[in-house]
């Protein structure tokens, strides 16, 4: 068993945010999925961000409003997002810092019959 803390987790700057990876923990062995601890200052928002992964959002601090292709939707603490590849996104965090588990992988290729 091993346990993850994101008050124990070197986080650096990146996308407007501090973002630690899960490849700080050395070797995870092979997992179906890569994950970053997100945090977002408070009063502050993530820069836009689009790709190719599928992600789910965990809001594990704070109180964030996502910003979806256009669309606002509040995450309190305790609310999950899952982004779809290409979905344009910004994070807000308003009167406190916001922490969030991101989880993410790239979609299976489609199957041909």
């Amino acid at each position: 068993m091993q346990t993850f803390n994101v008050d124990k987790a070197a986080l650096e700057p990146a996308y407007g945010i501090h973002i630690g990876r899960w490849s700080q923990y050395g070797d995870l062995g092979r997992l179906p999925f890569d994950a970053m601890w997100c945090q977002v200052p408070a009063g502050s928002d993530s820069a836009e961000d689009c790709h190719p992964e599928v992600e789910l959002a965990i809001v594990v601090g704070g109180a964030a409003t996502f910003t979806v292709d256009g669309r606002e939707v509040p995450a309190p603490t305790g609310t999950a997002v899952l982004l779809q590849p290409g979905e344009r996104h910004v994070i807000h965090a308003h009167g406190e810092p916001v922490r969030i588990l991101s989880i993410y992988w790239l979609p299976e290729a489609a199957e041909t019959d």
